[in-house]
Formats: C-alpha cells, structure tokens, sequence
C-alpha cells in the first residue's frame, strides 16, 4: 500500500512538472517559442513639440528577425482592418511600413508632426510568425481666436520682460481647450484649459473659469534652472484651489483673460499672482 501511494506521488509530481514547464514556455527569458513586441509611449521633450510629436519604444524578444512600424491616419488603419483581416494587415505593414534598424532588443523612435488621430502599428517578424503592437496619438491642430498681448504683470521681474505678442488659439478637436501661442517666444506656447461648468460675473461681464497646466518656460531664474508655470491648483494637487478657494483664472466673453498662475523651479516656489491676456481689438 505504502509503495502504491508513493508510485502515484512521483507520478502526480511529474505530472505537475510537466504542466509547469509547458506554462512557462513562452514567458521565462530566452524561453520564447515565438516573436513578440511591445510598444509603449512618451511625451517627446524639447525640442520637440509635445502636441505633434510623440516618442515610442519598441521592446523584442529574442525570436524577432525582422520589425516594421507603420504610422497612418486612425480611419485608414480602421479600413484596411477591415478589408484585409488581422493577418493581411500585418503583411501590409511589413511590405510598406518603415524597418526597424535593429530588432534585437529596444527601438526608441520619434514620429512628429502629426495632426488629428493617428494609429501607430509595429510587426514582429521570425519566418513566417509574426506578432503585432500598436497605440494611437493625436496631434492637436489649432485655429486662431484673436491676436493680442500677454502681460507679465505678475511674473514680468522672472521672465525678464513685460510684455508678448500672442495669438490665442482653439483647438480643432476640443472646444474647451485654447493655448497662447509662442507667448514665451518661437516654438513655447501656453496651453489653458476652459472650465464651462464654472462662470461668474464682476465688473468686466461674465467669465469662465479654466485652468493652467504647468508648463516648462525657456527662461531660467538665476543657477535654480528652468521656471515653469502652473495654476494653484495644479500646485497644490486640488482643482478645488480654482472652483472654490477663489484662485480662479477666467476668460471673458471677449477673451481678455487674467491668469492666476505660479512660477517656480525644481527647487521650489518662487511666487504666484495675476497675468493678463488682452486682445488688440
């Protein structure tokens, strides 16, 4: 009886290894049967522009030949899926896609300028195997609103100067976020974003509540390096700060606007208060 019990343990327990290793086939390092590929991706940093362009890293496993990535607008993408299937449309990507250089470990790539929805498509080659990965990105387009000045008034001695010539913009895709275009010079724009559950009136008329995503300046403050700028809500970690603490920046009905923002380096604050945005009209 004691050998019979001890015959079916060893045979339950190779059982169990057998099961183990075929779960791990695959998944273990080095243990790959076939090619595989990861896509993951970042905000580009200057100077690149962040809402046009976008960085992708591409990981492979150690059965990848081959790897191609193909960048087309979202509703291409959507139509070849469609026509082609998911096998067919890895073959197009490989035959008009652009080739990885070197697919034997991570591939960083930035794709810029891009405007409206974009599919983002790798394909992992070993023989006839292949293996898919993909993202989307959309770059903003933007439409002019009016053309006005931005006044420092509040971080005017920071910035070193008082004044700028800007555009305010509205983005094609969403009617609720604008930006001051080149406000801080070529290429450095301010992006604010319309709050439109949130108005109130004063003397000037009716305005609307919108935030300040913090956003790094070209300008540096003394050996603290580079200033940037934010509302206080985003300094404080609470929209809160702007809905109810009364820190709010707004909007009026003919875009002047007044800007409650605060400056500050990776070292610390280095003040807050107003700025305005008055249109030339």
């Amino acid at each position: 009886m004691k050998k019979y019990i001890y015959n079916l343990f060893a045979v339950l327990l190779a059982t169990a290894a057998m099961t183990s290793c075929t779960a791990e086939e695959g998944t273990e390092p080095g243990n790959d049967v076939q090619p595989n590929v990861v896509m993951y991706s970042y905000t580009v940093k200057k100077p690149y522009n962040e809402d046009n362009d976008v960085a992708i890293r591409l990981a492979f496993n150690n059965k990848v030949e081959a790897a191609y990535y193909l960048v087309e607008k979202a509703t291409e993408k959507e139509s070849r899926l469609t026509s082609m299937g998911e096998e067919g449309y890895m073959d197009y990507v490989v035959s008009n896609g652009t080739k990885v250089t070197d697919a034997t470990g991570d591939a960083d790539i930035t794709i810029t300028d891009l405007y409206g929805k974009y599919a983002i498509t790798a394909v992992a080659v070993n023989g006839s195997q292949k293996a898919s990965a993909a993202t989307e990105f959309t770059g903003l387009e933007w439409s002019d609103v009016v053309a006005g000045t931005y006044y420092f008034d509040f971080g005017g001695k920071i910035v070193g100067m008082e004044s700028h010539p800007t555009t305010l913009q509205v983005c094609t895709t969403d009617a609720t976020l604008y930006r001051f275009k080149d406000v801080f010079g070529e290429g450095a724009s301010m992006k604010i974003q319309l709050l439109p559950d949130y108005k109130a009136t004063d003397d000037g008329g009716t305005y609307t509540y919108f935030r300040v995503p913090a956003v790094d300046t070209p300008f540096t403050y003394g050996n603290y390096g580079t200033v940037g700028i934010r509302d206080i809500g985003y300094w404080q970690g609470s929209e809160a700060w702007i809905t109810t603490n009364g820190y709010e920046s707004g909007m009026y009905e003919d875009y002047n606007c007044f800007v409650y923002v605060q400056y500050y380096v990776s070292a610390g604050n280095l003040g807050y208060g107003y700025d305005y945005f008055v249109p030339n009209n």
